[in-house]
Formats: structure tokens, C-alpha cells, sequence
């Protein structure tokens, strides 16, 4: 990325297609009808978006630099993180807050589900039980603890491979 961009999305079919434009040499149509994309997992992602305050994103990073500046996980660090930008040079961002996109899209989705089914249930014991369920989720959302992070340090903006949010 010569030029560090941050993308913003207000509709899901123009997600889709810059999610996977670099992965497909086909109309977005056609790569639907190929089973080339991965709604299941395009549609948590967008869900995941949906849930970040206004200054957060959605940036993605090498897998040699996630190797640096995430430390020890099991498996192989993450290269998808949602944060803030705190700072930012002409070169580099301090990216602040952040910890892994696939550790908090279960956890949105899970406030995408309870929300829907808050609206459709007629049982106000039901409906009680949700609703405090939902807050126990988002709260686990906004407290992001013991989810793998990239610690605080500058990152070149030339490795950013991808920043998006959702407007």
C-alpha cells in the first residue's frame, strides 16, 4: 500500500467486493455463483464492524510483522486487529487498544443475535434474560481482556495492508 487509506463502508455488497478483490479476478456475481466467496465469514466480519466505536478500524498486517509485535500465542499470531489510531507521522501510526478481529468477532455476533432476537420475542421473561445477556456480551466486547494484542509500538504505514471501518 503506497499510500495508507483508510476505506470506509456503509453497504455490505461494496465490502464484499473490496474484501476480496485482491483474492478474486472475477466479477463479485460470478464469484458468488463459483462458491469463491465466503459469506459466512464475510457477513461476522461486517457484524464485527458494525460493533467498533466511530475512531476504531480494522487494519490488516504481514505475517512477519504480526510475528514481531504480538508476542507469544498459540498458533500463529493473528494478522487482523481492531484499534485506534492514537498517533501518526508521516510514516508510521501508533496504533493503540487493540487486540485481534477474530477474538471479538464471536463476540459480535453474538450481540448481532441477541439484538434480533430481542426484537422478535413476545416473553417478557425471555425478553428480561436477553437483554441482560446482551449487556454481559457487550461489556465483555468493550473490555477486549486476555484477547491476543499488538503491543503499543509505531507501525509502518508502507506494511498496513489493509484499514477499513465502517461508516
Amino acid at each position: 500500500m503506497a499510500d495508507f487509506e483508510i476505506q470506509e463502508f456503509d453497504d455490505y455488497d461494496e465490502f464484499v467486493q473490496e474484501w476480496y478483490t485482491e483474492k478474486l479476478d472475477v466479477p463479485l456475481d460470478e464469484a458468488r455463483n463459483r462458491s469463491l466467496v465466503n459469506e459466512d465469514e464475510t457477513r461476522l466480519l461486517w457484524q464485527l464492524l458494525g460493533q467498533l466505536d466511530s475512531d476504531e478500524l480494522l487494519i490488516q498486517i504481514p505475517q512477519w510483522l504480526a510475528d514481531q509485535k504480538v508476542g507469544f500465542v498459540d498458533g500463529t499470531p493473528p494478522t487482523e486487529f481492531i484499534g485506534r489510531i492514537d498517533r501518526e507521522t508521516e510514516k508510521a501510526i501508533l496504533f493503540a487498544d487493540s487486540v485481534s478481529a477474530q477474538s471479538l468477532t464471536k463476540l459480535a455476533h453474538r450481540i448481532h443475535q441477541l439484538e434480533r432476537s430481542i426484537e422478535d420475542t413476545d416473553d417478557d421473561d425471555r425478553h428480561e434474560w436477553m437483554v441482560n445477556r446482551l449487556q454481559n456480551v457487550r461489556e465483555r466486547f468493550k473490555s477486549r481482556d486476555d484477547m491476543p494484542a499488538l503491543s503499543e509500538e509505531w507501525l509502518p504505514k508502507s506494511q498496513i495492508q489493509l484499514a477499513i471501518r465502517r461508516s
